[in-house]
Parts: C-alpha cells; sequence; structure tokens
C-alpha cells in the first residue's frame, strides 16, 4: 500500500510539474495532500495495531479523498486531459479501499 501511495504521489507531482503555470487549480492543496498519503500510512504502521494506527490510516483516507477531490477539480474544469486523469484518479480510489478494508476489516 506504501508503494501504491508513493506511485500516487509521483505521478501528481509529476503532473503538477509539467504544466504550466497557473494552469492547475488548487496546487499546494493536492500537492500536500497527495504527499501526506504515505507518511500517515507511514505513521499508522509504526504505530503497531489499534486505535492510533487506525487513527493514522484515517487520515490517510482523508487525505487520499482531498487528492480526489483536488484532482476532481481539474479534470471536470478541463485543466488535465482524460489520459492524465484516469490513471491517477483510479490510483487513489484503490487507495481509499485498501486504507477502508484495513481500518474496519
Amino acid at each position: 500500500m506504501l508503494d501504491a501511495a508513493e506511485r500516487a504521489a509521483d505521478l501528481v507531482n509529476e503532473l503538477i510539474d509539467r504544466s504550466p503555470r497557473g494552469r492547475l487549480l488548487h496546487v499546494s492543496q493536492l500537492r500536500d495532500a497527495v504527499q501526506s498519503i504515505g507518511a500517515k500510512i507511514s505513521e499508522g504502521f509504526g504505530r503497531g495495531k489499534g486505535r492510533d494506527r487506525n487513527r493514522s490510516l484515517e487520515i490517510a483516507r482523508g487525505e487520499t479523498e482531498e487528492a480526489i477531490r483536488h484532482l476532481s477539480a481539474n479534470f471536470r474544469s478541463n485543466r488535465i486531459a482524460p489520459s492524465d486523469y484516469w490513471p491517477r484518479h483510479n490510483l487513489l480510489v484503490v487507495i481509499v479501499k485498501m486504507l477502508h478494508s484495513l481500518v474496519y476489516r
């Protein structure tokens, strides 16, 4: 799962870096959210099992949902091409599902 989070961060950062300055909406929020996913997953697994771990994983899930929202806003406003949007969106959705299954199983 951490590999997926790091891959998502790499893909989103690559998209941001190659987009013309001022083209994308919510750039800093999108970058912060996607970078926080892996950090919170690492923090959660560093805490062992139990409530503390689950809380960190829930925060990671929230960061992932936030990244999806910012990415979607850019897609809906035609600032991101479908070929750039869907792979990133789908990877983030998979991360949400993985986090959900870990916290609520």
